[in-house]
């Protein structure tokens, strides 16, 4: 069984979890094993590491057809990398021009949010990459965005599940960013 697998079995339904992992951690192997756990249940996934045609690349390495999953409606990428370093786009993506745009990738999650056929308790958002965000944006600003995104996420009845790498941003960030969630799972 693998490590997400084995910490998100018991957590009940409509959570917000961060999930905190050490910097060697084999990200892409975590977010491959969350896709194949949820496999059954349609999310959203806000990319802020890779664009969509290397995700779709590299999630088959873990065995997961994410191109699949998008062409069924399962899946909706929030792509804000693609844009901005000249890759080419992927069907069921939504574009954003850069991780930068915080107000621009919330629009973009409220498409998502009507696009998708959602079931309460069922549904799920990941969110790849504090981290990464906090590289485009300011801390206040990536909290007030964290603030809302987990509001409108608690209101739709979803599931999320956001990652971290610990060491990667200010304990005071992470603290105030644990407040907003229902669960903190340390890898």
């Amino acid at each position: 069984m693998s490590k997400i697998k084995e910490k998100l079995k018991g957590i009940p339904p409509k959570s917000i979890v961060m999930l905190e992992t050490p910097l060697e951690e084999d990200q892409m192997r975590l977010v491959a094993d969350f896709l194949k756990f949820r496999r059954s249940d349609k999310g959203i996934f806000v990319s802020s590491n890779r664009p969509t045609n290397d995700l779709v690349e590299k999630l088959l390495t873990y065995n997961f057809d994410l191109r699949e999953a998008l062409e069924a409606d399962r899946i909706f990428v929030i792509d804000l990398m693609s844009r901005s370093v000249g890759a080419s786009e992927v069907k069921g993506s939504i574009y954003v021009s850069s991780p930068s745009e915080l107000s621009a990738t919330q629009m973009a999650i409220e498409k998502a949010f009507e696009r998708i056929d959602s079931e309460a308790g069922k549904t799920w958002l990941l969110l790849d990459s504090i981290s990464t965000l906090l590289v485009y944006n300011s801390p206040g600003a990536l909290l007030q965005f964290l603030h809302f995104l987990i509001g409108r996420l608690r209101v739709l009845q979803f599931n999320g599940l956001i990652f971290t790498v610990g060491d990667s941003v200010e304990e005071e960030v992470l603290s105030t960013i644990r407040q907003f969630c229902d669960m903190v799972i340390k890898l």
